[in-house]
């Protein structure tokens, strides 16, 4: 068990290096993050803590991923494997159970950790063994692997959605309108193969352009149907509702150039760090967006001619 965790350790810090930093600064930065980001969460919403619960357990569920589980049986013994996946659960969950801690949502921080071993012991993967349908089959890449990994959170975001009508509390209408786009982001954070890219006849800003097209298109796919509810059921409030809805496009448009900006590689910590702080102060999306589609274009270049 030790092995293993010295590892991922060792893989870790090899990560911190592709990003350009020293583990240690790695580390540091990576602490200082969180808890920025747990504070202002905490500061700007009053369903941080459902947030935060919701940020864990898709965690511990990528932990939980079957294929994953099989791979590391013909690796370790029952007994070994059962110990690394409770440790491992537990060091994911400590630092958002302490954080609960500090804010006095006792409660929660205390079902935190019990449900992280309780997640230990499943596999779910193995709920799901048909191929989900999706609308997205004609334009891969990104909505047609991030849909169906996303599936339940989706489904999740939808009832959301659906309590906070019937409850009659449009700000969580809100907060579960943002978990969708947030999982519609999720979907670009990994680079597709070059033969992908090989397949489009286009400029670089040609393909970029076909790309946000793709983009907004699969987006209203999948956010149509509580946008046209928070519509109907709030019709005073539609230049919130339709003023959210366009700004989630702009993020998943800037998402999209920060992902190419660094492609064929993954996307480096500073565009990252840059990104999140649009997501705090939108109006820096003016001047980012533009930024980020001139030096997405000129990486391009060197694929697409």
């Amino acid at each position: 068990m030790n092995f293993y965790f010295r590892l991922q350790f060792r893989l870790l810090n090899r990560h911190i290096k592709d990003f350009g930093l020293q583990p240690l600064w790695g580390w540091l930065w990576g602490v200082t993050g969180f808890i920025l980001f747990s504070w202002l969460l905490f500061s700007k919403t009053s369903y941080a803590p459902y947030l935060y619960l919701l940020l864990t357990a898709s965690w511990l569920l990528q932990l939980s991923n079957k294929k994953r589980a099989d791979f590391l049986k013909i690796i370790f013994p029952e007994r070994t494997l059962r110990s690394i996946r409770m440790v491992e659960n537990m060091l994911v969950a400590l630092p958002f159970a302490l954080f609960l801690l500090v804010r006095q949502y006792f409660l929660a921080a205390l079902m935190l950790l019990p449900a992280s071993l309780v997640l230990s012991f499943f596999n779910h993967a193995a709920v799901i063994r048909r191929t989900v349908p999706t609308p997205f089959g004609k334009r891969p890449f990104e909505f047609v692997s991030g849909f169906r990994q996303s599936l339940l959170f989706f489904m999740g975001a939808y009832l959301l959605a659906g309590i906070g009508i019937f409850v009659n509390n449009f700000n969580l209408c809100l907060f579960a309108c943002g978990i969708n786009f947030l999982l519609i982001l999720s979907f670009y954070t990994k680079p597709e193969p070059l033969f992908y890219l090989w397949n489009y006849a286009f400029t670089p800003a040609g393909f970029m352009k076909e790309k946000v097209k793709t983009a907004i298109g699969h987006t209203t796919i999948l956010t149509i149907i509580p946008l046209a509810a928070l519509l109907i059921i709030y019709p005073e409030k539609w230049w919130l509702i339709t003023g959210i809805q366009l700004l989630g496009y702009l993020y998943i448009i800037q998402i999209i150039l920060v992902k190419y900006v660094a492609y064929p590689g993954e996307i480096p910590l500073v565009s990252a760090l840059i990104f999140l702080s649009s997501i705090f102060f939108p109006p820096l999306l003016l001047g980012l967006i533009p930024f980020f589609y001139s030096r997405a274009v000129n990486r391009l270049a060197t694929y697409l001619t």
